[in-house]
């Protein structure tokens, strides 16, 4: 009876034990939901592929990865991040606010990349091309993803793409369908994050159907860069289709809002969380 007793002690300390490795959390958090890591490990200018940029030249395109620290999980979903910028040199991978997002998220479990694209002195010269480019890079971002998801301990089948500005231009262009992504593989993409980004006229005509991403939508009403009224379009569309969408409104802001940072990250969480669940 004695040994039966331990033995059925000494089990159920393993499986409280293994509970509590996998979720890396107190019993008051939510892993994805709240802040369950302290410390986040952070890996810089990795290389993922190469591309000629308009100069002719050989580009070798980069990202950096921040994971939590002290994780035992071996399956972690994952967002990729894609900064801003309008397309124009000057902004690239450590772009703040990206910087920040990638940070908050890997806090929360994930492991995030922020990844660099091909951009160009004149975007507007042929916006067509230098979408085409971006959305190449992106993709080339992806399939590195894909080839070393064991080693880095994220499940693929679990991918999210966040981007801000020019990348959620980008993003939308990636994530939904159109002529710049129809060809490429968007196997484990999720859902999609955009922060002031949702495309105009000439930025890339995507296209809603009833497979379309889950889409939560970021932006202010007050943008004078990238309309808001692009994101009423986009979340009409959505809803046209019944695809699970959110737009958060934040009233009187302009373009790049981060000041609402705490707010909007927290309504992400929460999104995210009831796809990856």
């Amino acid at each position: 009876m004695t040994k039966k007793l331990f033995l059925f002690s000494l089990i159920l300390i393993i499986i409280c034990s293994e509970s509590k490795l996998f979720a890396n959390v107190s019993d008051n958090k939510v892993r994805y939901i709240d802040v369950v890591f302290e410390q986040i490990g952070i890996e810089t200018d990795i290389v993922f592929g190469e591309s000629v940029n308009e100069k002719g030249e050989t580009e070798k395109l980069k990202l950096d990865i921040y994971r939590p620290e002290g994780d035992k999980l071996k399956k972690r979903p994952v967002i990729v991040w894609i900064h801003g910028g309008g397309f124009r040199p000057g902004n690239d991978k450590t772009q703040s606010y990206i910087v920040e997002m990638a940070s908050r998220f890997a806090r929360k479990g994930y492991v995030c990349l922020s990844i660099d694209y091909r951009v160009r002195e004149n975007p507007k010269e042929n916006i067509e091309s230098t979408i085409a480019d971006a959305v190449a890079d992106a993709h080339k971002a992806l399939a590195w993803l894909r080839k070393n998801g064991k080693s880095l301990k994220v499940d693929t089948s679990k991918i999210i793409i966040g981007g801000g500005s020019a990348g959620g231009i980008l993003g939308s262009n990636l994530c939904f369908n159109n002529k710049f992504s129809d060809d490429y593989d968007k196997a484990g993409i999720l859902g999609f994050v955009n922060l002031w980004g949702s495309p105009g006229a000439g930025w890339g005509e995507i296209e809603v159907e009833k497979n379309s991403l889950p889409t939560i939508i970021v932006h202010g009403t007050e943008d004078a860069l990238v309309a808001y009224e692009n994101s009423v379009k986009l979340v009409e569309k959505l809803n046209g289709y019944g695809i699970r969408n959110e737009l958060v409104t934040l009233e009187g802001a302009g373009h790049t809002p981060v000041k609402y940072m705490d707010d909007f990250e927290k309504k992400i969480a929460a999104f995210l969380y009831e796809i990856i669940k």
